[in-house]
């Protein structure tokens, strides 16, 4: 990181902004093409969850190169009187992994409760490994997080 005095060294403050964003940008990359697309996720035991369609141009890139790069971020304009005074207060996270695609009925079952945990709270208790088996076009995505930085500002 460029400016070491942004970067924000505390894994639980990193780890909190995984918690408690709500949308993060998924990055692929295939013959040197790179595609980013928005996507609900959790945070979940030093893991990255998420679902999709079987189909797409997500699993297509992760069916053909698991390396990923996802990305959250927090903030908000900070107005002045002069455009070259005008800054943003923001934390954001980047992570570097590997996604591997769970098929498994138990496994998708898991990762609908934890993203059921974070967006329909209360209600992950309602879903069930019978409903999972029949959605066969679901599929689950766990990224293994190998490297994960924070950067805050202002400082």
């Amino acid at each position: 990181m460029r400016r070491k005095e942004k970067e924000i060294k505390n894994v639980n403050l990193i780890e909190k902004i995984l918690y408690n964003e709500e949308i993060g940008h998924l990055a692929t990359c295939v013959n040197n093409t790179p595609y980013v697309v928005p996507v609900n996720f959790t945070y979940h035991e030093g893991k990255i969850f998420l679902h999709s369609h079987r189909e797409g141009m997500k699993i297509q890139n992760i069916t053909a190169n698991p390396r990923v790069c996802f990305e959250v971020d927090h903030g908000e304009k900070k107005e002045a009187d002069s455009p070259c005074a005008y800054s943003y207060i923001y934390q954001s996270v980047i992570v570097h992994g590997k996604a591997i695609l769970r098929e498994e009925p138990e496994k998708k079952l898991k990762i609908l409760k934890l993203l059921s945990d974070k967006y329909a709270h209360g209600k992950s208790d309602m879903l069930t490994l019978e409903q999972v088996e029949k959605m066969k076009d679901l599929i689950g995505i766990e990224i293994i997080v190998e490297e994960m930085t924070g950067k805050k500002s202002p400082v």
